[in-house]
């Protein structure tokens, strides 16, 4: 892919990120669509309304309607589109920093584009093999203000009434508008942090990771709330503390809520991201479950290839019995509800889920060689551990899974110019031998 990444096309403004691509995107996408209507929303980013406007130019030259719900919260935007377009165009970046931006595309069923649909957009941009409209058959363009609407579909889905006290940090992003009211409806008691909306992302920085949010651990626990919850700058993201100050580890809550829907279910396929935890597998498969992995940001093809009940990546879930695309505000009002029902503090709850030893690292490299660093250091870790190895998984990078339970994951980022590392042992002892 020459444009598209993990989570649609991502990059620093200016220097890729431009009007000039959005609008092509747009204008690539009316060919793509044909006829019909595009649904179109944006984050709080400083260039997001410079590209909006360039990605509806593009759209409406080739004939497109749009409806424009502006600033609002990446899931909400699929959900707009599943109800009301024949495609979507979210501008975001979601956590990446507020340099950046980004272009995520969805269809019509609120799906962010499968790969054989970004190729195809990426063909019609790259031949500019654009349709025009004539002007008497341009495109219109409609404001819509959906939020309570959404709001007033997620309650339904949730279905409950709480009095849990929650510490709520937006992250300055999307998430603000949102997350309180619809938690406030529930019956929660809410305290926000970071809630208004500023495309700096001046309270911290926009990824959810412990060491950008740790100090809610302290604050959880000395002002006595049930737990606190932390959004990305788009809101598809959600972190957790328990009421003890714990930081709840994402593979944990994956387990939690895979372990719930093969119950639910007596059993099911569950798709997860190749950077999760054997944690998973251990609570789907005592429940008649099964657990199939799949690259990062391909979800949605994993939903489909296996008929999922349920599926997720780090920090990101879908819930297919509501929709099939990363809602976090559904999780969060499922999550509550969870502990409401289960009757006990949040961390007696995720005490059953295994424990392993996991640690997450990224190392920078520059975008034009990190998949050729990434390569020579597969070649080097399948020699190092060559008699350890139980499984080999060639993607996303590569995962060794090893022969007593433990596995290592090297992989290039699709949004940065990083390369992730993920690695996991059955012991604190194991972990750090494979570090």
């Amino acid at each position: 892919m020459r444009l598209f990444g993990t989570a649609g096309i991502r990059g620093p403004v200016h220097s890729k990120i431009t009007p000039e691509l959005a609008l092509n995107v747009g204008k690539a996408l009316g060919t793509y669509v044909d006829r019909g209507t595009v649904v179109v929303g944006r984050d709080a980013r400083t260039s997001s309304i410079m590209l909006e406007n360039a990605l509806i130019s593009g759209l409406l030259s080739t004939g497109i309607d749009v409806i424009r719900i502006g600033f609002v919260p990446t899931p909400m935007l699929a959900w707009a589109t599943n109800k009301l377009g024949d495609a979507g165009v979210m501008i975001t970046a979601s956590h990446n920093p507020p340099s950046d931006n980004g272009i995520k595309v969805f269809n019509e069923k609120g799906i962010e584009f499968f790969l054989e649909q970004e190729e195809e957009l990426e063909e019609i941009i790259f031949s500019q093999s654009y349709k025009k409209s004539p002007w008497d058959h341009i495109g219109t363009a409609r404001d819509l203000n959906l939020k309570e609407q959404y709001i007033d579909e997620v309650l339904r889905y949730v279905n409950h009434e709480t009095k849990l006290k929650v510490l709520l940090d937006m992250g300055n992003g999307a998430g603000s508008l949102i997350t309180p009211y619809l938690l406030r409806k529930m019956g929660a008691k809410v305290v926000t942090l970071n809630a208004h909306p500023d495309g700096y992302f001046p309270g911290r920085k926009s990824e959810p990771r412990y060491e950008n949010i740790a100090y809610l651990s302290n604050l959880v626990r000395e002002l006595g709330f049930d737990l606190a919850i932390a959004q990305d700058g788009d809101a598809d993201r959600i972190a957790v503390f328990d009421e003890k100050g714990n930081y709840v580890e994402e593979d944990t809550l994956i387990a939690l809520f895979a372990r719930l829907y093969a119950q639910e279910h007596k059993g099911g396929n569950i798709v997860v991201s190749i950077n999760t935890s054997f944690r998973i597998d251990k609570v789907v498969e005592e429940e008649g479950g099964r657990v199939y992995r799949v690259p990062l940001g391909q979800l949605h093809d994993g939903i489909k290839k296996y008929n999922a009940i349920f599926a997720s990546e780090p920090w990101k879930f879908i819930h297919p019995e509501f929709g099939l695309w990363i809602d976090s505000f559904v999780t969060i009002g499922l999550l509550l509800k969870i502990i409401d029902q289960e009757g006990k503090p949040f961390s007696e709850i995720i005490k059953d889920i295994p424990k392993y030893y996991l640690i997450k690292k990224n190392v920078k490299c520059p975008e034009e060689i990190k998949y050729q660093v990434v390569e020579k250091a597969k070649k080097q870790l399948q020699e190092l551990l060559s008699e350890q190895i139980e499984e080999v998984i060639t993607i996303s990078g590569m995962r060794l899974n090893l022969k007593d339970g433990s596995w290592v994951l090297i992989r290039p980022s699709g949004t940065e110019p990083k390369i992730r590392v993920v690695v996991e042992g059955i012991t604190e002892k194991r972990k750090s031998s494979l570090i």
